[in-house]
């Protein structure tokens, strides 16, 4: 059965929201980062729907960093609770504060049987490229009917959120993806099946969110 971009991205935010009601957190705060993750995600879900793009996908970028900083300190429950209340030597505050670097988070969690450290890579720059401010992420360009295609236009991306029956799915498409592979970084670093069908990574993948 297939689904519309739509049902995959609830599908998955439900699926979410069972492993964080079910899973037994040590320490307990840190239910908290995949708590701010699912509502990065959910976040993003909404301004999808709305067509607003630019802001969908840096809230899908916020809440990968939140579940990738968790997964890293489920595996070190110590770090976890120097993380929280700032205790530890100096090497400590100091593998803390290389944390804070998303490419250093992206480097610690390693590759897994499905993702590697590249596939990490690629995705969070594939979200950056498309919610950090400059021209290509605030405006499309389009060749008006009957132009050549030397008469470009640029049009802002509209108040709102872009509209029509095509945005709005394609939209959604990236964020499924980047959901399915949340997911998929969480049955892989913590041995849990989340997903009902089995999943591969497909560097082909990317264009659905770029």
């Amino acid at each position: 059965m297939t689904h519309s971009p739509n049902q995959t991205v609830s599908k998955s935010l439900r699926a979410y929201r069972k492993f964080i009601e079910e899973t037994a957190f040590h320490p307990q705060f840190l239910r908290c980062l995949f708590v701010n993750a699912y509502n990065h995600f959910l976040s993003g879900k909404i301004l999808a729907e709305k067509g607003l793009i630019t802001q969908s996908y840096n809230c899908l970028r916020m809440g990968l960093e939140s579940e990738w900083l968790g997964l890293i300190l489920m595996k070190d429950p110590g770090l976890g609770m120097e993380w929280a209340f700032g205790v530890g030597d100096e090497a400590v505050v100091k593998r803390l504060k290389e944390l804070e670097k998303p490419y250093m988070i992206r480097k610690t969690l390693g590759d897994t049987p499905r993702i590697t450290v590249k596939d990490r890579d690629e995705v969070y720059a594939a979200l950056s490229d498309k919610s950090h401010t400059k021209l290509s992420s605030v405006a499309r360009s389009f060749i008006p009917p009957n132009a050549s295609p030397a008469d470009e236009f640029i049009e802002c991306i509209p108040m709102g959120g872009m509209r029509g029956k095509n945005n709005i799915p394609r939209i959604l498409r990236g964020t499924a993806t980047v959901l399915r592979f949340a997911l998929a970084e969480i049955e892989d670093g913590l041995g849990q099946r989340l997903m009902e069908e089995e999943w591969t990574w497909k560097r082909a993948d990317l264009v659905q969110i770029t």
